[in-house]
């Protein structure tokens, strides 16, 4: 049943892509690859384009070279200094907004752009339930997600990742990201994490590892923390760390933090969900429409009406409690266009 259905969503995202000569910004993380992997197949004429924008894992760019070669597809490497930028540099709340508009600024002005006929990035409707500013930078370049396009959620690209015995990245994130925000960025800090997580994932085997940071703090985030701690373990992180600069070392004992859907139960016996940012209801509506796959009733007062799911301004969505909650309200999240930061 569950190969069938990605089976099915395969079908979906070959055909919305099909002969759609296209870039794709790409980082060889698991929705990027996935992405070009179909591309491949359907458009072989797309261009990939990766910004070096000095904030990434130092094997970052020969990685995305080896897998555009691995899809034979053309690949870009444009050069960006970030540190130069006092946005960046600074670290407020803005970076992510300010980063993916100057990259996708580059990347549009770029000698190939006008050449393609799409400006394609990996974001995925699971990637909709957090708090990311930097999606609303992609109304004003005229980008399309697929994946949201098609209502593939995260879990849905692992499954067509394994389904392709696809190769990909786990270490796609931005480092800065590990900083905690208005703590200033530099590269002597994003070397000693990148060198910080090198030295974990070296000696803790486990998928999603993180080393962030709070006034030269550090905290230890992995997937099973219970798994680490082990005196002798625990001892020998502390003391490499400590010695590559950091003060204190600290494990987080939750857990690396994944999304996911975890809905609740409102005063009226209502499935809901909450948000972490507030919603456009008119662009929202406008989405809704445009959707061949939504064809229920859409009513529009103080709230966003569709059929029995109610949408919010500030971000909170509910229905009837019904068994295919997740299905029903993944469809909608899909079309969820999010306020101005």
């Amino acid at each position: 049943m569950i190969k069938m259905q990605i089976e099915d969503k395969i079908r979906r995202l070959k055909d919305y892509l099909r002969n759609k000569k296209s870039i794709l910004a790409f980082s060889a993380g698991s929705d990027s690859i996935l992405i070009a992997h179909i591309l491949s197949e359907v458009s072989p004429d797309s261009l990939l384009v990766t910004i070096n924008n000095n904030m990434m894992p130092k094997d970052f760019i020969e990685y995305t070279k080896t897998q555009a070669e691995r899809f034979n597809l053309k690949h870009k490497v444009i050069e960006l200094d970030f540190l130069s930028n006092p946005t960046f540099i600074n670290n407020g709340k803005e970076r992510c907004y300010e980063c993916r508009k100057l990259m996708y600024t580059n990347i549009q002005n770029s000698q190939e752009f006008p050449q393609y006929d799409y400006f394609l990035e990996g974001t995925n409707v699971t990637d909709l339930l957090e708090n990311r500013p930097g999606v609303l930078v992609l109304d004003n370049f005229n980008m399309t997600s697929p994946l949201v396009e098609c209502n593939i959620t995260k879990k849905d690209v692992f499954e067509m990742i394994k389904y392709y015995n696809l190769e990909y990245s786990p270490n796609t994130t931005c480092l800065a990201t590990r900083i905690k925000t208005n703590q200033n960025v530099s590269k002597d800090k994003l070397d000693t994490i990148y060198e910080a997580e090198k030295y974990v994932k070296s000696i803790v085997k486990q998928e999603n590892i993180r080393v962030r940071t709070d006034d030269n703090n550090a905290t230890i985030s992995v997937d099973e923390p219970l798994e680490i701690l082990d005196k002798t373990l625990i001892t020998r992180l502390r003391d490499k760390l400590q010695n590559m600069g950091f003060n204190k070392v600290f494990v987080d004992i939750t857990g690396y933090e994944k999304t996911e859907l975890l809905s609740s139960i409102d005063e009226n016996g209502d499935y809901y969900y909450q948000l972490p940012y507030t919603v456009d209801l008119d662009k929202t509506h406008e989405n809704i429409i445009k959707k061949d796959y939504l064809t229920g009733t859409i009513k529009k007062d103080e709230n966003l009406h569709y059929n029995d799911i109610i949408i919010r301004q500030n971000g909170k969505i509910s229905m009837k409690a019904t068994e295919d909650f997740d299905t029903k309200f993944y469809q909608i999240l899909g079309c969820i266009k999010r306020k101005n930061i």
